[in-house]
């Protein structure tokens, strides 16, 4: 009988923890309010296509929020560049046999900067909304900004670059360098 009376307790006891914890979840849940930030849409993701970023910018002059806003897009983009690019080098040369891989992983490193620094001037905006805030007297300006440049150029750039150097063309077969690239692409949309 006494087993029984604790058992009960117990499971009262449990279900009246469950139902205070619930409660205050959904009241914690109610203290937020969610922000659908712009191009927050898979059309604004990197696809096999193309490299897309955004970027946000905040000032009190609208100019110097758009410039900080384009920077920020760009340093994302050359990041997420340099994240497959980095892939792809690691990729073709584990399955290689090269006499001084530090030497030519050192020269790649060097090519993918040099790559992407040259290639991000072929960026275009995509899209760019711009907002004040009116609640404040110093009317401070956010500006979001998107923006997209063709994975293709970053590839033909590569080929481009590695064919030049003698060492970087005896080390690199670009037929290999391509299919492994594309095949890191094709992440994109399998990761989404």
């Amino acid at each position: 009988m006494k087993n029984s009376f604790v058992l009960s307790f117990l499971v009262l006891a449990i279900i009246a923890l469950m139902t205070g914890c619930s409660k205050k979840l959904k009241q914690t849940d109610n203290k937020y309010k969610k922000i659908d930030a712009p191009f927050d849409a898979s059309k604004y993701y990197s696809d096999k296509k193309h490299y897309r970023s955004t970027g946000q910018g905040k000032s009190l002059d609208l100019t110097v929020a758009k410039r900080i806003a384009e920077t920020n897009a760009r340093q994302a983009m050359a990041s997420q560049i340099e994240v497959k690019v980095r892939s792809v080098g690691e990729q073709f040369l584990q399955n290689r046999e090269i006499s001084n891989k530090i030497e030519t992983t050192s020269k790649y490193e060097d090519l993918t900067r040099t790559v992407i620094d040259e290639t991000l001037t072929q960026v275009k905006i995509i899209g760019q909304q711009s907002f004040q805030n009116k609640k404040r007297k110093s009317g401070e300006y956010i500006h979001y900004v998107a923006m997209e440049m063709p994975t293709a150029a970053i590839a033909s750039k590569m080929a481009n670059k590695i064919s030049v150097d003698e060492s970087l063309k005896q080390d690199f077969d670009l037929e290999k360098f391509r299919e492994i690239y594309l095949q890191e692409l094709e992440d994109f949309e399998n990761n989404r």
